[in-house]
């Protein structure tokens, strides 16, 4: 039996999922053995060993979805080999001082992450365009986080007495990576940039591991400094980082990860940014009384609080101008389409002229205006003769473009205030106001002179008598139409 190319590949796409499950499950059970391996040379050796096979399971991927352009991935690829290095140096070299060449490893690893980030950002909001709106809140979201990382983790690094420059720039290089992934991040999600299973898997690893940065820093300040739990927690975080990115790796979608991220309709989801914003806000008054609550009403940031918190507001006011002024754009040409929909609702898509449902409303009020004036107005109902017949012969492409010629002829026969209205099919319909039935029998036969393509057609004229509806006006027009068809075409008839 033969197998639609279309099945094979929806079951070799099934099995890359099903190797991806099988390695999770496989790499969660093993990041599970951590806690049950006491601190020591090989707690650290399982450690090396459990990452790195996170890495081959994200080299093994990347080859078999081969992603178009795929530099971004490989540096990412790159970076978390050189943190499996930079473990492997732990290893080697326990109780090393920072700086060490070990600090090296760790912030050269990092730094080509980064540079693959940027390069995979710029890959999936290609073609997007800056967007003023998601530009700002990327700013208003990052400067809550920048505020965060201010206070727990780069000002420490800064004021810390480590000893020297250098351990405290070997320091600070930490937080720093942090805050720059973190912004990139909030980048891909202020442009909704995140419409790719593998991407969302990256992106949740970055948070993981600014989420352990952060927990280190908690267990640090009010930890247990004797306890191995920091070296569990710290272990088992950079290993799942890993494992993540080997499923985003492993997963079929890694093969669309350098794509542009989709736009339009439906693709736009504002919950997740509207959660980071409204957190991004509340960053700095929730610093402000944490620091309070713990010193005594003392608070020892207050000036970088209060610059966060200005910055923030400032960038608000402006997202929020930039909201009223689409809005006001927005409005203005919702209100010229709605001019431009009437409009369109009033005419003939054929033609031009007045469909049947302006000529209801025209008829109306010129029958208004006579009743006001006490002038003559008058209703002539037109048929093309044997149009039929015209269609079979000559296509009905050829009976389209005769009603437009007509159309436009007759037009140009009369006065700027009569209406002339394609009544349905061949069928047209006039009002001309202060004519009596006389005057109405010249124009017609102007009408008639005018006509392209030797067309001729049949005509009922009906003045109005000051009492009749509208509708019995159209309806002695069109007695009058039938009685000139019947008395042999191409004439009118005046209604009695």
């Amino acid at each position: 039996m033969t197998i639609e190319p279309a099945t094979r590949r929806r079951r070799w796409a099934l099995r890359r999922d099903t190797a991806q499950w099988w390695f999770l499950s496989v790499y969660t059970v093993a990041v599970a053995g951590f806690l049950l391996v006491p601190i020591g040379t090989g707690f650290w050796v399982y450690n090396d060993l459990v990452v790195s096979s996170a890495v081959v399971a994200m080299v093994w991927g990347v080859r078999r979805h081969r992603p178009a352009h795929a530099g971004s991935v490989w540096l990412i690829v790159a970076g978390q080999a050189l943190v499996v290095g930079g473990l492997l140096a732990v290893t080697l070299l326990p109780g090393e001082q920072s700086p060490s060449p070990i600090d090296v490893v760790f912030l050269s690893a990092y730094a080509v992450q980064i540079a693959g980030w940027v390069a995979l950002v710029r890959q999936r909001l290609h073609g997007r365009g800056q967007g003023r709106e998601s530009l700002l809140d990327a700013a208003v979201i990052s400067c809550g986080f920048v505020l965060l990382t201010w206070v727990f983790l780069i000002k420490p690094a800064v004021s810390g007495g480590y000893g020297s420059a250098a351990a405290s720039l070997v320091a600070l290089g930490f937080p720093l990576v942090d805050l720059f992934n973190l912004v990139l991040v909030i980048r891909l999600l202020a442009a909704n940039g995140l419409h790719n299973r593998s991407i969302r898997l990256l992106v949740g690893g970055q948070l993981l591991s600014l989420a352990g940065d952060y927990g280190m820093v908690l267990f640090v300040r009010f930890g247990d400094q004797n306890s191995s739990l920091p070296q569990h927690f710290i272990s088992i975080t950079s290993a799942l980082v890993a494992g993540i990115y080997a499923a985003a790796m492993l997963h079929a979608s890694s093969a669309e990860l350098t794509h542009p991220a989709p736009a339009g309709p439906g693709r736009d989801n504002p919950r997740p940014r509207q959660a980071l914003l409204c957190t991004a806000v509340l960053i700095g008054p929730a610093l402000l009384g944490v620091e309070a609550w713990q010193n005594h009403s003392m608070v020892p940031d207050a000036g970088a609080i209060a610059l966060g918190c200005v910055t923030i507001f400032v960038l608000v006011v402006a997202r929020m101008q930039l909201l009223v002024t689409t809005v006001r754009s927005q409005s203005a040409v919702l209100a010229e389409q709605a001019v431009q929909l009437e409009i369109l609702a009033q005419r003939d898509s054929l033609t031009g002229l007045a469909n049947r449902r302006a000529w209801d409303v025209v008829l109306q009020a010129g029958l208004d205006h006579a009743d006001r004036d006490g002038a003559p107005v008058t209703v002539a109902i037109i048929d093309l003769d044997h149009f039929k017949r015209y269609n079979d012969t000559h296509g009905h492409q050829a009976g389209d473009r005769l009603l437009k010629e007509a159309a436009a002829a007759w037009t140009a026969q009369l006065r700027q205030v009569d209406v002339l209205a394609r009544y349905g099919g061949e069928e047209f319909v006039a009002l001309l106001p202060g004519c009596d039935a006389a005057a109405v029998e010249s124009v017609l036969n102007r009408l008639r002179a005018a006509s392209p393509d030797g067309l001729t057609f049949s005509a009922g004229i009906a003045t109005w008598d000051t009492h009749e509806t509208a509708e019995e006006l159209v309806n002695r027009a069109d007695q009058a139409l039938y009685a000139a068809k019947n008395a042999g075409r191409d004439r009118s008839m005046v209604a009695t």
